[in-house]
């Protein structure tokens, strides 16, 4: 039995991908279950006893007792502060852990929901709502997503890494959402561009191989 337990998307997302890459980063064994969208899956009964937000992703940390943890966020925390003893990933001091989670609380509320609604705009909206999204609400959300980006590329003219002088889970949470097929998602490749810095920045995270993994590891389990 592996000793955790990852619920993603049956199809692709970028928040259950945050929860495998800690997890390889750190060399932990756990099995991927993709489960539906709906009443049948992440709405149905048995899933809300898991996530009573009916969200992914949600782990179960069988090592601790079927610990559950979900929100992303939450998971790249748990998994830090618990298996990685030398604080790196989440930070050795008060100060560093501030910094990190600043930056962490910066993705989950800042790039998420506006790049999320730049995607829910350009393919759900019409469906929805039974109308187009008016131009000015899209500009809103892809203009907000340049003023995120520009941030990110302020931040990365001076240091390698989001946070800290070193990959963290910050980075492991940005990472997911400015992927290329995440950004090609929402057609954000023409504003990303323009920011040589976050574009190198996640090339070279994307070329390492735990990321890779996840990925190949979710890519599998969303063809079951």
């Amino acid at each position: 039995m592996s000793k955790f337990t990852l619920y993603a998307h049956d199809g692709p997302g970028p928040n259950p991908v945050k929860a495998a890459i800690i997890l390889d980063e750190l060399d932990l064994d756990y099995e991927i279950k993709a489960i539906p969208f709906g009443p049948e899956g992440v709405k149905g009964a048995a899933y809300l006893k898991i996530c009573p937000n009916g969200r992914v992703p949600a782990l179960v940390d069988h090592q601790n007792g079927d610990f559950v943890v979900w929100e992303s966020a939450a998971i790249l925390q748990y998994v830090a502060a618990k298996y990685d003893k030398s604080g790196s990933w989440a930070g050795k001091t008060v100060e560093e852990q501030a910094t990190v989670n600043q930056w962490l609380a910066f993705q989950i509320s800042g790039l998420g929901p506006t790049q999320g609604n730049v995607n829910f705009n350009k393919l759900y909206f019409e469906g929805a709502m039974g109308e187009k999204p008016s131009a000015g609400l899209v500009k809103r959300f892809r203009d907000e997503c340049a003023r995120i980006y520009g941030v990110l590329e302020k931040q990365l003219e001076h240091q390698e890494y989001i946070a800290l002088d070193r990959i963290t889970i910050a980075d492991v949470a940005y990472l997911p959402w400015l992927h290329k097929d995440m950004v090609g998602f929402g057609d954000l490749t023409d504003i990303f561009s323009k920011y040589p810095k976050a574009v190198a920045w996640i090339e070279k995270l994307s070329a390492r191989p735990a990321t890779q993994k996840a990925y190949k590891k979710l890519s599998a389990a969303y063809g079951k």
